[in-house]
């Protein structure tokens, strides 16, 4: 299922990327030997709370009325997949193209009126990875697309469309994982990266580290405990500390 989106809800300014930006972009991209996908909500931007809150709301404008919002249950922790489910299972029909469009478009307009605020430190992480080091970033979610660009617009993170890999179309996190992993690769132009580190915040993003052999590093208290006891040995409580250290799979079990 493809959640096809209305183009008429972003004010224009949403989609303007500086010339120099863009230009800088282009010349980091060509000195990366190493890659870091980082996950958004929670991870990046303080939006948590404000997209579950969202994602509930928007299944009601549909007439959803059973919302089991326990969204650490279900078997992939991706919008497209969990509104998927949570739809079928009340209406006992398929989700149309056209349903699927509609609760994309709620969605994305309850997210933007919303204030987003960045996980401190964030916001100058990016920059300086792209900018003084070799390490490239890219973006792997599991929301839905438009409004994971703008929570990362809305903390003055610039991107290109081949750093963003959203659920759009992809249920499974470790597919969206790889194919950022692969656009990432695509747009620094390197063939294989020495180093791919994985940040998150919850657990679904540690087994997904697991399952692809990547290096992981956590974010947030939220999660912490659960992750420490599933094998995370470097967790920050923000970005304002983040380091890169040695290379190292951790004991993930």
């Amino acid at each position: 299922m493809i959640f096809s989106t209305f183009s008429t809800i972003f004010e224009p300014h949403t989609y303007v990327y500086s010339k120099q930006r863009c230009t800088q972009l282009k010349i980091n991209k060509l000195k990366k030997k190493n890659l870091i996908v980082f996950d958004i909500d929670g991870t990046l931007t303080d939006s948590v709370g404000i997209h579950q809150k969202a994602f509930i709301e928007a299944l009601s404008d549909l007439g959803i009325e059973k919302i089991d919002s326990n969204f650490k249950e279900y078997k992939h922790h991706t919008d497209s997949y969990i509104a998927k489910v949570i739809y079928e299972n009340d209406k006992k029909e398929l989700i149309s193209e056209l349903k699927a469009s509609e609760f994309e478009h709620h969605l994305t307009k309850k997210v933007i009126a919303e204030r987003i605020d960045e996980i401190r430190g964030a916001t100058n992480l990016i920059e300086n990875l792209e900018n003084q080091t070799d390490f490239g970033v890219c973006f792997a979610t599991g929301s839905l697309r438009r409004p994971a660009e703008f929570k990362l617009k809305s903390i003055g993170i610039d991107f290109s469309d081949k750093q963003l890999v959203a659920s759009d179309d992809i249920f499974e996190r470790e597919n969206i994982v790889q194919k950022a992993i692969d656009n990432a690769s695509d747009f620094y132009n390197v063939k294989n990266f020495d180093r791919i580190i994985s940040v998150g915040d919850g657990l679904w993003d540690l087994i997904t580290a697991k399952n692809l052999g990547l290096e992981f590093i956590g974010v947030g208290l939220t999660n912490q405990k659960v992750m420490a006891e599933n094998g995370t040995e470097i967790h920050y409580e923000n970005l304002t500390e983040f380091k890169i250290k040695e290379k190292t799979l951790y004991n993930i079990t």
